[in-house]
């Protein structure tokens, strides 16, 4: 881990002791110990001691983009590829690959997130995705007017559905590029359906067949027990520290990791102590768009040698709160995550 930053000379007693995670005023401790965190406190200014981390890239490169998938990475031919549209559709069709590039593209930074992310996980990603909006190309075919949503079907034998009204309404999109690149094929070549704000669940890859239906909702894992329905919860992941990681008592200690959910976030705090204290981080990162992650960093200075868990709380603009434990997880686990540090004597 790199090391790098110099200590504040403005920094006081209090605000040492806050940011160590332990819930002790000065005027408890003895006339001795205060002196010798003055002490302290002079010998570590000026030194370059600062434990620090790094982030990731903000817009994740293609190729360290998670992926899931039900099977193997399908084949598919761009010559042969053709998108049907089918059902309750005045005008049904089918469209190569030239005609789908050659439609009105917008482009759409999305942060994303598996439903079956685990608190810390390293399944989400963000890119900048560019394709058309599926609502209008579906309203130019003049669907019926019995007809309530769309079931995609995906070359994988993978399939999802959405209602018109969600389409309509959350800016649905047919991805054709990441990253100003033609999707990989790990990544759904040739077209993935975007719903910016809902777990990956919802947005199905290597996408060949839109069905405009007048039926319930089908999808994959709602028939295997999981509740796709929800919106991506308010989450955050700590990047660095790594988790085990030995850090020395008395410098301080960078915490950097991200945050994101179905809209925009507020804020970030982290707390070494179980909750008791929580100090607000700085977002240090971001991008004027309501559904990208946010990255934050805040310092800390763990005074006494032992075992620390760090976790991060983040709140969005509607003031939902990550919670300590998700009660259910099958609907998105958005549990705060927990990095276990050891720290050991001073510097």
């Amino acid at each position: 881990m790199a090391r790098g930053g110099t200590c504040k000379q403005s920094i006081t007693i209090d605000r040492f002791l806050s940011a160590s995670g332990r819930n002790q005023k000065p005027g408890s401790l003895s006339p001795g110990v205060c002196f010798f965190l003055l002490l302290l406190l002079c010998a570590g200014c000026g030194r370059d001691h600062t434990v620090t981390g790094e982030f990731p890239d903000f817009i994740t490169e293609n190729e360290d983009y998670f992926t899931t998938r039900i099977g193997g990475i399908p084949e598919i031919d761009a010559e042969t590829y053709r998108l049907s549209i089918t059902g309750l559709v005045d005008r049904p069709g089918s469209f190569t690959l030239d005609e789908l590039y050659s439609l009105e593209l917008t482009e759409l930074p999305l942060t994303v997130e598996c439903i079956g992310n685990w608190p810390n996980g390293y399944l989400v990603g963000t890119a900048v995705w560019k394709g058309f909006d599926l609502y209008d190309f579906l309203a130019s075919l003049e669907p019926d007017e019995s007809a309530t949503g769309v079931r995609y079907l995906a070359a994988d034998g993978y399939y999802a559905s959405h209602t018109l009204e969600q389409l309509r309404d959350n800016q649905v999109t047919a991805a054709l590029y990441m990253n100003e690149e033609v999707l990989p094929p790990n990544q759904g070549f040739p077209l993935r359906i975007l719903s910016p704000g809902f777990y990956g669940v919802k947005q199905p890859a290597w996408v060949t067949e839109i069905e405009v239906i007048d039926r319930p909702l089908e999808d994959y894992w709602q028939d295997r027990g999981w509740d796709v329905s929800p919106p991506m919860d308010v989450d955050s992941k700590i990047f660095f520290p790594e988790n085990r990681a030995t850090l020395p008592a008395g410098v301080p200690v960078e915490i950097g990791g991200a945050a994101f959910g179905g809209t925009r976030i507020a804020r970030v705090d982290v707390t070494t102590d179980g909750g008791t204290l929580w100090q607000e981080t700085e977002i240090v990162e971001s991008m004027d768009a309501d559904n990208v992650w946010v990255f934050w960093k805040t310092t800390v200075v763990f005074l006494i040698p032992g075992t620390y868990t760090i976790s991060s709380r983040a709140t969005d603009i509607h003031g939902n709160e990550q919670p300590e434990k998700d009660p259910y997880g099958l609907d998105g686990n958005n549990s705060r995550p927990g990095v276990m540090v050891d720290v050991t004597g001073w510097f």
